[in-house]
C-alpha cells in the first residue's frame, strides 16, 4: 500500500517544511583522506557513518563524481532498512522525484530539488563526491513542524547510467532533533534507508513542481492528531 508520509517523523502525514541549511564552502574543497570533503566530514560525525553502514547505505567516495545534472524518478520507492523497531520494512512510499542542478566539480557542490508526496524541497545546497560513474550527494536539511526545528541528513547514492541512476539509494538520518520537545521527530541517530525497487531511477524530462499557491496552502495545513 502506498504511503504519502513524511519520512523522518514519528507519525505519518505530519506536514513539515524543508529548506536548505547553508554551509560556507571552501573554494578548493579537496577530498580528504577518507574520500569525502571537509564539509561532509564536518556535517556527519563518525558515529553516524557507523549508523549508515549498519543500515547498508552505500557511500561512494572520491573527487571525480559524474555529472548528474538532470531529473529522475524513483519508483517504486521502498523502505529497505531502519533502526526503528516499529518501521514496516518493505513498505512502498510515494514516488520520489529529484532534480540535480548547478553541479560544480571543482568545489564539489550541487543543488537539489525534490518532491515526495506532499513534501517539497527546493534549492537545497549539497556536496557531491564519487568516482568511476558512482556518486553520493550529502545535504543537511532544516525541518520545521510548527515551532519545532530539527536537522536531518539527506544522502543519495547511485551509479549514473545512460537512462538514469542505477542502484538508487536514499538515506534520511536525524542529526539533531533539538530536544524534540513535542515528540514530532525520531531520535538523534535514527534513520531509514530507501531504494528504487526495480534497480533504476529513470531519467525524466522534468517533474511537475507544486505551484507557489499550492505550497502556501500546504504550509497552513494542521497536523493529524497523534
Amino acid at each position: 500500500m502506498k504511503k504519502l508520509s513524511i519520512l523522518l517523523l514519528t507519525v505519518p502525514l505530519i506536514l513539515i517544511f524543508i529548506f536548505s541549511c547553508s554551509s560556507d564552502s571552501n573554494p578548493t574543497s579537496p577530498v580528504e583522506e577518507n574520500g569525502l570533503t571537509r564539509e561532509i566530514n564536518e556535517m556527519v560525525p563518525d558515529s553516524l557513518f557507523d549508523v549508515l553502514d549498519s543500515l547498508g547505505m552505500p557511500i561512494y567516495r572520491g573527487g571525480n563524481p559524474p555529472n548528474v545534472e538532470a531529473s529522475y524518478l524513483c519508483k517504486p520507492f521502498k523502505l529497505i532498512n531502519s533502526n526503528r523497531d516499529n518501521d514496516n520494512i518493505g513498505s512502498i512510499y510515494a514516488d520520489y522525484y529529484v532534480k540535480f542542478s548547478e553541479q560544480n566539480n571543482e568545489k564539489l557542490t550541487i543543488s537539489m530539488d525534490y518532491e515526495n508526496g506532499p513534501e517539497v524541497g527546493t534549492g537545497i545546497g549539497g556536496f557531491i563526491v564519487g568516482d568511476d560513474g558512482s556518486f553520493s550527494v550529502f545535504s543537511k536539511l532544516t525541518v520545521v513542524v510548527y515551532s519545532d526545528t530539527a536537522y536531518i541528513l539527506n544522502l543519495i547514492s547511485g551509479k549514473l547510467v545512460d537512462n538514469g541512476i542505477q542502484d538508487y539509494y536514499l538515506a534520511l538520518l536525524m542529526l539533531d532533533n533539538q530536544g524534540n520537545p513535542n515528540g514530532y521527530y525520531i531520535n538523534n541517530g535514527d534513520g531509514r534507508v530507501f531504494k528504487d525497487d526495480d534497480g533504476l531511477a529513470d531519467k525524466i524530462d522534468g517533474f511537475a513542481q507544486l505551484s507557489k499557491e499550492t505550497v502556501k496552502e500546504l504550509m497552513t495545513v494542521s497536523t493529524v492528531k497523534r
